[in-house]
C-alpha cells in the first residue's frame, strides 16, 4: 500500500496535499460534555484544532443501476432501470452549476457509477472545472481490474469510498448477491491505494453483519482505510421493510459500534456512525453523523447543495430549493446557530430542517432530551416496526450547535486536497471556489 506521504513526495514539488491530522478517537470526547458555542465559528480554537465550516462537496447521482444486488439496498427496483439517469451533458451542466455555487469538491453516486462508460469523461470533466477533490461511492467490482482503475485515477479521480459489509467471503458475498465480490473489493482496494488515491471504507450495519462489526472494523483498519463510515440501516419499502433479514434495532447496532470502538481505539482512523440517535450513543457522541451534522462533514455532502443539483437543474426550480430553504429556516429551533454560517448555513439547516419533519418522527421523550435541537430524531419506518419504547431522553442542557463534538467536522478544512496521485494532475490552489460559508 502507498501511502499518501509517499503519494505527495512522489508528486512535482508543486504540489502537494493539504492534511490536517486530527484521529476521530476518544481524546476529544470531553468536547462532548458541554456545548460552549465556540466550536461552531469558522477558524482555528485556542486548542489549535480545526473549527467546522459548512462542507463543499456535493453529490451527482449518476442513476441507479447496479452490477451488485444487496439486500438492504434502498433501490432495489431500480437497479437495472435508466430512468432518471443524466446523460453525459446534463451531468456536466450540473458540474458547472455548482461549480459557479461555490462546490469544490464532487462525489459521484448510484447505483454504481463505475457502469457509466462516460465516467472517466465526467471525472475529467471535474477536474477541467477545477473541482479540487473528486471522489465517488463503489463496491469495487470494476475497480478490481487495475487497468480500469488506472484510467479513473488519471481522469482525476482522488478519493474513493468502498462498500465493504463482511470481514470475510461468505459474509460480504452473501449481503452483495455476488460471488467472488469480497475478493474483488480487496483487489479494488489494493489498485487505489497503490495509484496514491485516498481510500475510506463504508459499511452498512445491518441484520446480516451486526455480530461481526468489530471483525469489520478490525479488516478496514488493517486494509489502511484513511476514515470508516459505519451505516446503521433504517427500514423502508424498497429495502424490504420490517420483513427484511438486515433489519437491526438502534440498540443492537449501538452496542455492537461501541464495542468495535472500544476494541480498535488506539489505531481507528477518523470514524463516523450515520442514521442513529445521539441517546443510544451515549459516552460516543463524538462519532455521530445525522442529518444535520452532515453538512459540516468535509467528506459528505452539503445537504442543501446536493438538493439543489437534484431538483434543481432548472432556473425555476433552483428558486424552489433556495425558497424551501429560507422557509425551513422560520422553523428551526437553533437559528442563531445557522446564522453564524451566513445566508448559505440558513438555507442548508432550513433545508434539512424540512426534511427532518417529512421523514422522521420525533417522540414524546425527545422533547425532554438534551439533543432535542441538535438530532433529527427516528426514521418514520423504523417506529412502524419497532415503536419508542427504547428511547430514553439524555438529561442535561440543550445543545444548540450541531457539531459541538464531531470529530470528523474538525479533521480537514473543506476543499482541502486529500490525496494527490501520480496520475492526476492535480495543483495546489487549482479551481478554489467560494467557501459555502462565507
Amino acid at each position: 500500500m502507498i501511502s499518501s506521504e509517499q503519494a505527495e513526495q512522489a508528486m512535482p514539488s508543486a504540489v502537494s496535499v493539504d492534511r490536517v491530522d486530527l484521529r476521530a478517537r476518544g481524546d476529544l470526547g470531553a468536547d462532548c460534555g458541554s456545548d460552549s458555542g465556540s466550536a461552531s465559528e469558522i477558524g482555528v480554537s485556542d486548542r489549535g484544532q480545526l473549527l467546522p465550516r459548512l462542507s463543499e462537496r456535493v453529490d451527482i447521482r449518476l442513476g441507479y443501476r447496479c452490477n451488485a444486488r444487496c439486500g438492504f439496498c434502498y433501490y432495489k427496483e431500480s437497479l437495472t432501470s435508466t430512468r432518471d439517469e443524466p446523460s453525459t451533458e446534463q451531468v456536466k451542466e450540473r458540474l458547472r452549476i455548482m461549480r459557479r455555487a461555490g462546490a469544490s469538491e464532487v462525489e459521484f453516486t448510484g447505483g454504481e457509477p463505475t457502469i457509466r462508460r462516460d465516467l472517466p469523461e465526467l471525472i475529467a470533466a471535474a477536474r477541467a472545472q477545477g473541482y479540487r477533490n473528486i471522489s465517488m461511492i463503489s463496491n469495487g467490482l470494476r475497480l478490481a481490474d487495475r487497468g480500469y482503475a488506472e484510467t479513473v485515477v488519471a481522469a482525476g479521480a482522488n478519493d474513493v469510498l468502498f462498500s465493504l459489509h463482511g470481514h470475510e467471503d461468505a459474509l460480504h458475498d452473501r449481503q452483495t448477491g455476488v460471488p467472488g465480490s469480497f475478493k474483488k473489493i480487496l483487489a479494488a482496494i489494493g489498485h487505489i491505494q497503490a495509484l496514491g488515491a485516498r481510500c475510506r471504507i463504508s459499511t452498512t450495519v445491518n441484520g446480516e453483519n451486526v455480530e461481526r462489526i468489530t471483525d469489520i472494523v478490525g479488516l478496514e483498519i488493517d486494509l489502511g482505510a484513511a476514515a470508516i463510515h459505519l451505516a446503521v440501516f433504517s427500514p423502508v419499502a424498497e429495502a424490504g421493510g420490517g420483513d427484511s433479514p438486515s433489519m437491526v434495532d438502534y440498540g443492537s447496532a449501538a452496542a455492537a459500534i461501541k464495542r468495535a470502538i472500544d476494541r480498535h481505539r488506539d489505531r481507528l482512523p477518523p470514524l463516523s456512525v450515520k442514521y442513529i440517535p445521539f441517546c443510544f450513543m451515549r459516552g460516543y457522541e463524538q462519532y455521530v453523523m445525522n442529518l444535520y451534522q452532515q453538512s459540516f462533514d468535509p467528506d459528505d455532502w452539503n445537504y442543501f447543495m446536493s438538493q439543489v443539483v437534484r431538483r434543481g437543474e432548472r432556473p425555476l426550480h433552483r428558486a424552489i430549493v433556495h425558497a424551501a430553504g429560507l422557509v425551513g429556516t422560520l422553523l428551526l429551533k437553533n437559528p442563531g446557530f445557522a446564522l453564524r454560517h451566513g445566508r448559505r448555513g440558513l438555507e442548508t439547516l432550513g433545508v434539512t430542517r424540512l426534511v427532518e419533519l417529512l421523514r422522521k418522527r420525533r417522540p414524546k421523550a425527545c422533547r425532554r432530551c438534551r439533543y432535542d435541537t441538535v438530532c433529527d430524531h427516528v426514521w418514520k419506518d423504523y417506529l412502524a416496526v419497532f415503536g419508542d419504547g427504547a428511547i430514553v431522553p439524555v438529561e442535561g442542557p440543550k445543545v444548540q450547535d450541531p457539531v459541538w463534538c464531531y470529530a470528523l467536522a474538525r479533521s480537514r478544512q473543506p476543499g482541502s486536497i486529500v490525496a494527490a496521485p501520480v496520475a492526476s494532475p492535480i495543483a495546489p490552489g487549482e479551481g478554489r471556489a467560494t467557501a459555502f460559508g462565507a
